[in-house]
């Protein structure tokens, strides 16, 4: 028997190498994936077939498979020393092909059977998978209620705790208050990595406004914001974080609409749902914004205590407004008009995306 091609044995979904002399018994010892490949048993058998791959003839013999991959995923592909592509590359019998540090690109997968290929595919969606999870979100779907009268409200309570309420309270400064031009509602926060990602949710943003914001405003009409009365988001006021201004109404439209959009994101893979809550919020206070951004990737935190400011105002309008637009927000920008910078917006008043 050649060496270089030993007998293969499949069992219970794994592949055994059988080497010449060697009888086999139930004591073969697998050969074991690392955790960040190891497939499971559903995996393993659908290796052998997947629709959403397309496979093409490359040359005589070969076959080939090309995807578009963010370029900030091919460190991770690549490894140190190329040593995670070069073990990619002897697991599935194929040649990977990945675009020159800095320059994007499609990966390409070249390999003598569909099997090999589909499986280092399945092996690098995990790994970017794995990845992704390390990176920081970069856009969030934003309501801006930067309007004269909420901030005029927010800098009467802002001013009100650094005078009264807030002046005894441990950890409150001005460092921790809201930017009054950046103040708006979180729908939902995505990490949009390149130009196909960040088309990817305009196209969704023009999706939900012809079929979820358009219905819903010709339904009901103008949707009223009201903002009253505060919470955090932990359970303890003495060691709170975020301090935020409730959105109160009785009807719940502006809610129902809000998790329908995040739905429909949800379901093209652009919101991951684990990180994802649809209570609207104007948020008021947050010490993440005292923290250098050292600070911050380092997983330090502090705390203040709105005991007194919660008991304060219970029951404080921070503002009425009408929903006018709905902004894919580009994280840590400042726009001309001292918001967040705008991927895209739909301005409801209007039904146009820009």
């Amino acid at each position: 028997m050649d060496i270089l091609k030993p007998e293969l044995v499949w069992v219970d979904g794994r592949c055994y190498r059988v080497l010449d002399n060697t009888k086999r018994t139930n004591d073969v010892s697998p050969y074991f994936e690392d955790n960040n490949y190891q497939l499971d048993d559903k995996d393993a058998e659908d290796e052998c077939y997947d629709s959403n791959i397309e496979i093409v003839p490359y040359g005589s013999t070969k076959f080939k498979h090309a995807f578009h991959v963010p370029k900030v995923f091919f460190p991770f592909i690549i490894g140190a020393k190329h040593a995670v592509r070069k073990r990619l590359e002897t697991e599935t019998r194929t040649i990977i092909q990945i675009p020159k540090f800095g320059q994007d690109g499609d990966i390409v997968i070249i390999g003598n059977d569909c099997k090999g290929i589909i499986s280092a595919r399945h092996r690098i969606n995990l790994l970017m998978e794995a990845s992704r999870k390390k990176i920081e979100f970069t856009h969030f779907l934003s309501i801006p209620l930067n309007d004269g009268h909420v901030i005029m409200k927010f800098n009467m309570f802002k001013n009100e705790v650094l005078t009264n309420s807030g002046k005894t309270s441990r950890g409150v400064d001005e460092t921790i208050f809201q930017t009054p031009s950046k103040l708006h509602l979180t729908i939902g926060v995505m990490k949009l990595l390149d130009d196909v990602e960040r088309n990817q949710a305009v196209e969704a943003l023009s999706y939900c406004n012809e079929h979820i914001v358009k219905p819903t405003i010709e339904k009901y009409g103008k949707i009223p914001i009201l903002l009253q009365g505060t919470e955090i988001m932990n359970d303890d006021p003495a060691e709170a974080k975020v301090l935020y201004a409730k959105v109160v109404g009785e009807t719940g439209v502006l809610q129902k609409m809000v998790e329908e959009i995040v739905d429909y994101y949800i379901k093209i893979g652009l919101i991951d749902r684990k990180y994802q809550t649809t209570k609207l919020h104007l948020t008021l206070m947050n010490t993440k914004f005292k923290l250098t951004k050292e600070e911050k990737n380092g997983k330090n935190f502090i705390t203040f205590d709105a005991t007194e400011i919660m008991k304060a105002h219970e029951n404080t309008i921070f503002g009425e407004a009408t929903l006018k637009q709905i902004h894919i927000s580009q994280r840590h920008t400042i726009g001309s008009n001292g918001y967040y910078i705008a991927t895209a917006k739909i301005n409801l008043l209007e039904g146009e995306l820009v």
